[in-house]
């Protein structure tokens, strides 16, 4: 996309797994994902999810926080821009919250 700054990416490793906002198939089918601290289905491989980590002087990583679902809103304008205007994020008729949200090259035209 062109930005400047350094990404790290969680493709390709358990990352995402491990934090529990990636599913397997087998999670899928079973119709239980552990997200956002209990068993739920939303029926999506990827869900949203914040976590952060402090590394210290003897290069040793902690995982300190992490959030999910309505937990993120506070770190994304996007969520407090929608929340100002007069119907909100309008989730109420989709069949799971937060299904507006699509990969900057899957918006229809």
């Amino acid at each position: 996309m062109g930005w400047s700054f350094k990404w790290v990416s969680s493709f390709h490793n358990d990352f995402n797994f491990d934090y529990h906002v990636s599913f397997t198939p087998e999670q899928l089918r079973s119709r239980v994902q552990y997200y956002n601290y209990e068993n739920t289905y939303y029926g999506a491989t990827d869900l949203p999810g914040i976590s952060v980590f402090y590394r210290n002087e003897r290069d040793e990583v902690f995982h300190t926080y992490s959030c999910y679902a309505r937990g993120i809103d506070a770190v994304s304008v996007t969520y407090q821009y929608l929340d100002l205007v007069p119907k909100g994020r309008y989730e109420d008729e989709l069949a799971i919250k937060q299904a507006w949200i699509r990969h900057h090259d899957r918006y229809e035209n």
